[in-house]
């Protein structure tokens, strides 16, 4: 019986031994070993500090294995059971080396050692892995712990938020901007500067930060002053990353600060003048972002064109129809309109003015307008040209001016030209260059209505040495609006007559001087010959 008891009392001692050690020689697991590494991460290669942490997780007694009596014990010495992990060895493939020569670690305890590891480039963000081996009881256990060395990025980073309040203002309304600047980077940031061209009015830099150390946040606050149009805010920060030479941008989305503003889009369509008046076409839309109320329209004399008042919906457009009579003298028409928003501010717009003046019958309209060349155009660029204007109409006319369309200045004017009158006028005109002339002659009615007629003349400068082939001028409007016409073939060869005739006449004058001259030569030469003659004869006579 007691025999039985004590092998009973060894397998249970058996299985407690086999409980409190990993099964196998070379087991692997992390449950007593951890690793870390000082620091983590790195920008280039180098060193750092690993330690790893050992943990005996023995009890602190752990009582000694006995052998039955008569039998030799198979637990091993004295000091291999006694619960301390011993014989420890740290191994690796990067050269490091742990001090753990002669070390134990007790029950209960840790234990911990120091390596220098050099990260080599291709070390980077991988795992790097450390095997530990330790004798405990007798066993040989063994687990794998692993560490990384990341990388640290030196590229700059810096975050621009920016937000404003109000999002939509009425004109004259403050909006306040809110810019947020972080440097999120691992590097200082320096010379960073704000540009939002349509809220600071201005393209240079509104706001500057000297330097933004990593992970410093600044703030900057600017109230706007709202105009008359929506603005968009569109935020762009320049900056350099400390030591560097390289300019860098940082965008932020475009925001829209909407304007608060009720607006009309108006369309005024004026009909043709009749006997009776003038009939007017009036467009409204309400192209604004607040809807309108109560509106009505009015002109100038305080008459009120619809009979009820009317909304206008944002998007929403309107027609009416309103008839001016014909007036006794000219009558500038207005068209007001009134109303309020949502909020009960009173609206106001108006119209142009439109000029509504007493009927004339064009039909009884008809003015004559010609231009010819009357001398061609000399080596100082003047050209005589001949205006002639005939009034064949019922009605008079008044201020009619001519202007040459290039010159832009009025050549001749006459305050009043009545029914049955024509005139012709000859004016020498420097047009600067050979070109084409575009007269224009206007005329207004007793009403005020302006008429405009048109004569085109193609200017040449004729001469000796430089004449052209003659080609037919265009011709001109002979409807009635405009009698448009050009010199023919007799001028020109008037012109080119005169021209030769004045320098035969220079040559002739030449020709007349050396004439003389030779004769008056000719003539001491025949004196000479006489002289020495008479003087040959007197010595003669003397012998």
């Amino acid at each position: 019986m007691n025999k039985t008891y004590k092998i009973l009392s060894l397998i249970m001692i058996a299985a407690l031994l086999v409980s409190l050690v990993p099964f196998g020689a070379e087991a692997s697991s992390n449950t007593h070993v951890s690793i870390s590494v000082s620091p983590n991460e790195r920008t280039e290669p180098g060193e750092v500090t690993v330690t790893i942490a050992i943990r005996n997780t023995n009890a602190a007694s752990t009582p000694e294995p006995t052998a039955e009596p008569g039998t030799e014990s198979t637990g091993g010495t004295y000091s291999e059971r006694s619960g301390s992990y011993t014989n420890i060895s740290i191994s690796n493939g990067y050269g490091v080396s742990f001090n753990t020569s002669g070390v134990s670690i007790a029950p209960g305890t840790n234990g911990t050692f120091i390596g220098t590891l050099y990260i080599a480039e291709e070390m980077f963000d991988t795992n790097l892995t450390f095997t530990v081996s330790w004798d405990d009881f007798g066993m040989r256990i063994t687990e794998s712990v692993s560490c990384m060395v990341k990388r640290r990025s030196l590229t700059p980073y810096l975050r621009v938020t920016r937000s404003a309040s109000p999002v939509s203002a009425a004109p004259g309304t403050d909006v306040t901007f809110k810019y947020t600047f972080t440097n999120t980077g691992p590097v200082t940031l320096v010379n960073i500067e704000l540009y939002d061209v349509k809220v600071f009015m201005k393209s240079s830099a509104a706001y500057k930060i000297d330097m933004l150390e990593p992970g410093a946040t600044k703030e900057y606050v600017y109230v706007m002053r709202m105009g008359s149009s929506t603005v968009v805010s569109s935020p762009k920060v320049t900056f350099y990353a400390y030591g560097g030479t390289t300019q860098l941008v940082s965008n932020v989305s475009p925001m829209n600060i909407g304007l608060i503003n009720p607006q009309l889009v108006k369309e005024v369509v004026v009909g043709n003048p009749t006997p009776e008046g003038v009939q007017f076409t009036i467009y409204l839309t309400n192209n604004g972002n607040l809807n309108l109320k109560s509106l009505k329209i009015t002109d100038e004399l305080g008459n009120q064109i619809n009979e009820e008042t009317f909304s206008l919906a944002v998007g929403e457009y309107k027609v009416f129809e309103y008839f001016v009579p014909d007036p006794e003298e000219i009558r500038n028409v207005v068209f007001y309109i009134r109303g309020y928003d949502p909020t009960g501010t009173l609206f106001k717009d108006n119209t142009a003015s439109y000029a509504v003046r007493p009927y004339i019958d064009a039909s009884k309209i008809r003015l004559e307008f010609s231009a010819i060349t009357a001398s061609s155009m000399n080596s100082e660029n003047v050209i005589g040209i001949e205006f002639n204007v005939v009034n064949s109409g019922e009605l008079d006319l008044y201020n009619v001016s001519v202007t040459e369309q290039a010159l832009g200045y009025e050549l001749k004017k006459w305050s009043a030209f009545p029914a049955g009158t024509n005139d012709k006028v000859q004016l020498d005109i420097n047009i600067g260059s050979v070109r084409d002339l575009v007269f224009v002659l206007t005329a207004e009615d007793s009403s005020g209505n302006v008429y405009t007629y048109e004569a085109h003349v193609s200017a040449d400068n004729i001469d000796v040495s430089s004449m052209i082939p003659y080609k037919d001028p265009s011709k001109g409007d002979s409807t009635g609006i405009g009698v448009i016409s050009d010199d023919g073939l007799g001028s020109r060869l008037d012109g080119l007559i005169t021209k030769t005739g004045e320098k035969l006449q220079k040559w002739f004058r030449i020709l007349g001087i050396v004439a003389g001259s030779a004769a008056l030569l000719m003539l001491g030469l025949a004196v000479a010959e006489i002289v020495i003659r008479r003087n040959k004869r007197a010595e003669n006579k003397k012998q």
